[in-house]
């Protein structure tokens, strides 16, 4: 193999490394799978075999539950009791970004919702937004934007059962290769370079 070959063929290795660096958004919709009023939401629904662990609750360890109508005008999910959560977990040395959530009200009433949103890599509540007015028709998207590796949970209530919650986009991404590990690739393709020279003497 030539010089030329084998530097074209680690450019689209680097090419390759540098593409697999942000997995394609994805969105947790509950209506996908769940269809029947007050159905209950398996507690790992959305996961993704080794790349994203999911638990969902009600605040008494009870399942959420599933209503196909009537949050602001959208399915959702909702907690029989005072509080919900939803918890992302990455897996493999991935990170994930929650970019927007959907909160409804029920029945397609203007409602008063607090949510939460928490990096768990941090001690403490990151983001809490209190009494938030979520409209009848449209419901709220919440943009969040927060990027975690160890995970984020989203809680909302307290009147999480007249509170729905859908539509849960998020991005996975891997870690950007360090600094020496791009010095050391270098340094492997220079000797290697050296060594296809040596050769043709």
């Amino acid at each position: 193999m030539t010089l030329t070959r084998i530097l074209a063929a680690s450019a689209l290795v680097l090419t390759a490394q540098s593409a697999q660096a942000v997995v394609p958004t994805s969105q947790i919709n509950f209506e996908d799978e769940y269809s029947l009023t007050g159905e209950a939401i398996a507690s790992n629904y959305g996961s993704i075999a080794g790349a994203l662990d999911t638990f969902l609750e009600a605040s008494n360890g009870n399942p959420l539950l599933f209503w196909p109508v009537d949050f602001s005008g959208a399915p959702g999910a909702y907690s029989p009791t005072a509080v919900g959560s939803i918890t992302l977990t990455p897996l493999g040395g991935l990170t994930i970004t929650l970019n927007t959530f959907f909160l409804g009200g029920w029945p397609n009433q203007n409602r008063t919702i607090s949510y939460a949103i928490d990096d768990l890599a941090t001690d403490g509540v990151d983001f809490t937004s209190p009494n938030a007015s979520v409209p009848g028709v449209g419901g709220t998207t919440v943009a969040s934007f927060m990027t975690s590796a160890s995970g984020i949970k989203i809680t909302f209530g307290p009147d999480g059962y007249n509170g729905g919650i859908n539509y849960i986009n998020y991005t996975l991404s891997s870690p950007i290769p360090e600094p020496d590990t791009w010095a050391m690739l270098g340094l492997g393709l220079g000797l290697l370079g050296f060594g296809v020279r040596s050769a043709r003497r």
